[in-house]
């Protein structure tokens, strides 16, 4: 540093005339700014500048020395300048993994909002339907469902998702409406197989304020929610879901609501990342896009 600073001395001075002058341009003492360039032209064993009572001239060594000195001195500030907007824009890769349901119906759609207003960020997405509970494997952020696992992540809420039990009409008009859970023992119902433990999910109710299960004996089971809402689209029988999987077919109709007075509180959604000081501009604007997007969403569970 000391180094540096002498050299910014001797610029000032060639280009001020005077070390006068350049004293007080960076407001320090005569004898600051001599001592300063005395120890400078020591440390390069070579005389920088010829030094009178009238006049200060450049030698052919310090002519040198300030062209080389002056082109490094613009490209420092050039670095600085560069690495500072960096530091304040949204710019650069950022990786990201979230559930492929969420994913396709959810985000995507949304995503040229986000290039649009960001077009410096380059998003790499990482879809997948078993979510891991960490970050690792590259990611700056993940969305993730359900209890979150790690302290060493940073965590932001984004919605709060219930279970819905649905069937396509055609199903409903040939086998009849459920109209509480225990009929469902009479129904073709399709189940769920955790892809995170090999389980098959258990059904979820709510009677007398209490949440119940209820295991049932699946006549299809599939390890993915959306291959489940096609099923019961298709009207091959009753489903349980997050309302978020099945949400757009209930819009139109293909796939219609029961047993809803039974409705159980499925999970929360949230967006992970790790936990820093500072958050990369690129990763604060992705977060709040995703809290955006999902605040406003049909299937929001209020609290």
């Amino acid at each position: 540093m000391d180094r540096l600073h002498g050299i910014n001395v001797f610029l000032r001075i060639v280009e001020v005339g005077t070390i006068s002058g350049t004293a007080r341009d960076l407001g320090v003492s005569t004898a600051a700014i001599s001592a300063s360039l005395a120890r400078l032209e020591t440390n390069l064993a070579v005389r920088l500048l010829d030094r009178t009572t009238r006049r200060l001239s450049v030698t052919a060594e310090g002519a040198e020395f300030y062209e080389r000195c002056k082109k490094l001195m613009s490209d420092l500030d050039e670095a600085e300048q560069s690495i500072s907007r960096i530091g304040r824009e949204p710019r650069g890769k950022l990786r990201v993994g979230m559930p492929s349901g969420l994913c396709r119906m959810w985000v995507v759609p949304l995503l040229p909002q986000f290039l649009k207003k960001y077009p410096e960020v380059h998003l790499e997405i990482v879809c997948s339907d078993y979510v891991p509970y960490t970050i690792d494997n590259g990611l700056d952020a993940s969305i993730q469902v359900g209890e979150l696992h790690s302290s060493r992540l940073a965590m932001r809420q984004l919605a709060s998702v219930a279970y819905v039990v649905v069937a396509a009409p055609s199903y409903l008009k040939k086998r009849g409406v459920p109209k509480i859970p225990n009929d469902l023992l009479q129904h073709h119902c399709l189940t769920y197989r955790r892809p995170r433990n090999g389980l098959i999910r258990e059904w979820r109710f709510l009677e007398n304020g209490q949440e119940q299960h209820l295991a049932i004996d699946g006549l299809l089971t599939f390890n993915s929610g959306e291959a489940l809402v096609s099923a019961a689209a298709s009207g091959l029988g009753l489903i349980q879901v997050a309302e978020y999987y099945a949400s757009q077919m209930i819009a139109t109709g293909q796939l219609v609501k029961v047993l809803e007075s039974y409705r159980a509180k499925g999970y929360d959604i949230s967006v992970v990342f790790p936990q820093l000081k500072n958050v990369p501009p690129k990763l604060r604007v992705w977060i709040d896009f995703l809290v955006e997007i999902f605040s406003s969403i049909s299937w929001q569970r209020k609290s």
